[in-house]
């Protein structure tokens, strides 16, 4: 099969990398999806933490939560409490806003935070903490 009329068709046969070159860039590869991996983890890290304490059900028209936020001071965060019915329907809801502090610091807050309800609530919470801009 070395005829000169078929090697001049389809030219020479590719050279394979050695081994120790493929092995190389292997390793390579894997080294820049590992570091890429790790960037976008650390990136989208969230340094807000947000538990339900408990609750207290005052009366029909007003529940009471009591909830602990963990947050860096750098950050502007708000955070969403709610009261349910036993339907799972929404019957009192406040926003709270943590202002964002010069000297940036780790803090956890401890709240009791009161809520108005528009019928009798039979549990609350916190539903939600996140970070806002600083001209929100």
């Amino acid at each position: 099969m070395s005829d000169p009329s078929l090697m001049g068709r389809y030219h020479t046969p590719k050279k394979r990398l050695n081994r120790k070159t493929r092995n190389w860039l292997i390793a390579g590869a894997l080294a820049v999806g590992v570091a890429g991996a790790g960037y976008i983890g650390l990136n989208n890290f969230s340094q807000i933490s947000a538990n339900d304490v408990g609750f207290r059900i005052t009366s029909d028209t007003e529940a009471v939560a009591s909830i602990e936020v963990s947050y860096n001071t750098k950050d502007r965060i708000q955070c969403d409490v709610r009261a349910m019915n036993d339907s799972y329907a929404i019957v009192g809801f406040k926003s709270l806003v943590f202002e964002a502090e010069e000297n940036p610091r780790h803090v956890r807050v401890n709240l009791d935070v009161p809520l108005r309800t528009e019928n009798l609530a039979t549990t609350a919470g916190i539903e939600e903490c996140y970070t806002v801009p600083h001209e929100f």
